[in-house]
């Protein structure tokens, strides 16, 4: 029950994602092919905010029931329904982010085969290996932005979540390109510039150190939810 609750929840959310990369994957076809230089400029920077808008809106809010298309402030209707299921507040954390991470992963996944069959260029010069190894390299790292928004959604309404964890983005963001970070760090250059689709390796580091992130992140979301009071 738990699932098809969060599946309620987010079904439009998903959809509309789709729909924002659909637009996107049509946008880089009308792009012709001996652009180059254009398609490298989308995938290091377009990319990574389509990306961090989807890791925004797919979010989960774990013990804070979501209206399925609206943003809101304070408790939702159904919020005491929610906490009095005979079910850990743990279980509800995970249930519900981790169908919101699944949601981002499929949106991913079908991004990532999107941006192949798209381009002609990419098809070019990529396998459909690194396209794959480009796709997980993405879910691993834009995961310490889901992360984020779910943390904050533990102890933030839907509308004030949003926009802290759009902000948060943006400002890390532009701080990845105006000063020099370490490689491991640098979350934007492993889904940019040092990517597998252009750079033909795997940031092992940098998947390791977003790994690590999200998993502090869902940590502290835990505790958080643990010890509010509703």
């Amino acid at each position: 029950m738990l699932w098809y609750k969060g599946w309620l929840e987010t079904r439009y959310r998903l959809c509309m994602a789709l729909g924002i990369t659909a637009f996107f994957l049509y946008t880089l076809h009308s792009f012709p092919p001996q652009a180059k230089n254009q398609i490298f400029a989308v995938l290091q920077n377009t990319s990574a905010i389509l990306l961090g808008m989807i890791c925004t809106m797919l979010a989960g809010a774990g013990i804070v029931t979501q209206p399925a298309f609206q943003r809101t402030k304070g408790l939702h209707g159904s919020m005491l329904f929610t906490l009095t299921l005979p079910v850990s507040r743990l279980r509800l954390l995970v249930v519900r982010a981790g169908l919101g991470w699944v949601e981002t992963a499929a949106t991913i996944g079908a991004f990532c085969c999107g941006i192949w069959f798209a381009s002609p260029f990419l098809r070019a010069t990529a396998t459909s290996a690194q396209v794959l190894e480009y796709g997980l390299t993405t879910l691993v790292c834009m995961s310490a932005i889901y992360f984020l928004s779910v943390l904050l959604a533990t102890f933030l309404d839907d509308t004030w979540r949003t926009w802290i964890t759009l902000m948060a983005f943006i400002f890390f963001w532009w701080f990845s390109h105006r000063v020099s970070l370490p490689a491991y760090v640098d979350i934007f250059s492993a889904v940019g510039k040092a990517s597998p689709l252009i750079a033909h390796t795997i940031p092992w580091s940098t998947m390791a150190f977003s790994a690590v992130v999200s998993l502090a992140l869902f940590f502290a979301a835990w505790k958080v939810a643990q010890a509010r009071e509703y």
